[in-house]
């Protein structure tokens, strides 16, 4: 009596439905029998649903029993897929659907997922069509059952196959769709300020793999995230609006503030795994960090480190030696070492025009007075360009002498005389004039090959170092012919 009480029911709908697990152990073994298997497993659900209606049966399943029918669903939609048979595949998905009211939440979403990638190892197979409408299918699917979490997820999940696929104007468009239901009247819905992230991240990752990020996409994106409160901030997001902020404030020569940026993008990126762009941060941020006058050295970060010895790094470390050094030599080896990339390359002139700065005030350090033939051989530039620099440093402050064009000498004796009240009152008139031009240009749109910048004194101008060309103030003074005792008579 007690052994048939104890017997299993090999027929109940509890052991019937549980053959889901039998399929799942065999499905890389032997996908068709598996297949096999996880359609018993429906099956037996749905005599189990008939004759609870009819009360044919009094057993009761229990949820985590009956959340066994949506996913051999799920199994068999995926081994369909790899197998080929995909109008079958999408038939049976629809029911997978029917399920969103019947299993926990978790459980519709864990499900959804699982087809999802699914589809995208079709997507890695060169099978990208089949994959596509599995996600458009999900994405109607979930238009119609409200779920606009779980909408959203699909369409960046969308997003990235059509990104890894290279089809960016898709990815784009599919972008442009979600960016929609976030906004309200064409404004964006701060309400939703996690999709509005991830939206803009996306973006700008489509805009630096097709290089297509002009000064007013980075304004545009620094504008529209730097005021999101968003609840956690995602890694994979966090890495590219960072690095869309270090490349705005760099353009603008906030120098300081971009090499923080990059350095918070270069953790990101190194957090998700992604050590191409984890790279091309950590050389933005060593470019920075050499243009922001600090000592800080962006190689003490424990993460940037495992770096150094990485050939694409090592030149850069190896100019920011140099830099540092003030060692012309090894500075112009390691110029010509490194291979920049467009966004290097945009102030590349600047970082040659604040080294040759530098090289000039370690140099003359020991002298009273110095030849500006030797600072022109030792910086391998033409005497104009030497002279552009010195009057920019005497400009600024940075440097207190003169420059006696006739001897060829930049004299550094402290004056015993004081400026007598015309060239005085001709001092302030320049710097008044150089004023009204800074803030002038300040208003108008900058070629790329300025140098700008919140810095104190007059403006730096860019110096192209191989041709020695310039446009500084230098050759002002002389067409306006000031005295100025910049020059000594």
């Amino acid at each position: 009596g007690d052994e048939a009480e104890e017997a299993v029911d090999e027929d109940s709908f509890q052991v019937r439905i549980q053959c889901y697990y039998t399929a799942d152990d065999m499905r890389k073994s032997n996908a068709k029998e598996a297949l096999k298997i996880f359609k018993e497993c429906v099956a037996a659900y749905d005599d189990y649903v008939q004759k609870r209606k009819t009360g044919e049966t009094d057993e009761t399943l229990e949820d985590d029993e009956i959340a066994l029918a949506p996913k051999a669903l799920v199994a068999q939609v995926a081994i369909l897929l790899g197998l080929g048979e995909e109008k079958e595949a999408l038939e049976i998905y629809d029911r997978v659907f029917t399920f969103a009211s019947v299993i926990s939440e978790y459980d519709f979403r864990s499900n959804i997922i699982s087809v999802l990638n699914a589809a995208k190892e079709l997507g890695s197979k060169t099978k990208i069509g089949a994959a596509i409408k599995v996600f458009e299918k999900t994405l109607e699917s979930l238009e119609k059952l409200n779920n606009s979490s779980l909408w959203d997820e699909t369409s960046f999940r969308l997003c990235d196959l059509y990104k890894e696929e290279n089809d960016l104007k898709n990815a784009e468009r599919v972008l442009e769709k979600v960016h929609r239901k976030c906004q309200i009247n064409g404004e964006d819905n701060q309400s939703k300020p996690d999709q509005l992230c991830t939206i803009y991240a996306r973006l700008a990752d489509i805009r630096i793999i097709s290089g297509r990020e002009d000064d007013d996409f980075l304004q545009h994106v620094y504008n529209k995230t730097h005021s999101l409160k968003t609840n956690v901030m995602d890694p994979k997001n966090e890495s590219v609006i960072k690095e869309i902020w270090g490349k705005k404030f760099g353009n603008e020569g906030y120098w300081d503030k971009a090499y923080s940026y990059f350095l918070l993008a270069f953790k990101s990126y190194q957090t998700i795994g992604k050590s191409t762009n984890a790279k091309r941060c950590l050389t933005y941020a060593v470019m920075t960090n050499m243009l922001c006058d600090t000592t800080e050295n962006p190689f003490e970060q424990q993460e940037a480190r495992v770096y150094k010895t990485d050939p694409q790094i090592q030149g850069m470390d190896n100019l920011r030696d140099a830099y540092e050094k003030c060692d012309v030599g090894r500075f112009k080896v390691a110029i010509k070492s490194i291979k920049p990339d467009w966004y290097i390359k945009k102030h590349l002139n600047t970082m040659i025009r604040d080294f040759q700065e530098r090289a000039i005030c370690d140099m003359i350090k020991p002298y009273q007075r110095i030849r500006i033939e030797f600072l022109r051989t030792s910086l391998d530039v033409d005497t104009e360009s030497v002279l552009d620099i010195l009057i920019q440093l005497i400009l600024d402050g940075k440097i207190n002498g003169r420059i006696n064009e006739v001897e060829g000498i930049l004299d550094l004796r402290k004056s015993e005389t004081q400026l007598n009240p015309m060239d005085s009152a001709k001092y302030k008139a320049i710097n008044a004039w150089a004023a009204a031009i800074e803030t002038m240009r300040k208003s108008m749109p900058q070629p790329e090959s300025r140098r700008m910048g919140p810095a104190g004194g007059a403006h730096k101008e860019y110096m192209d170092i191989a041709s020695g060309s310039g446009l500084g103030f230098g050759g002002g003074f002389e067409r306006m012919g000031a005295s100025s005792r910049l020059f000594a008579k």
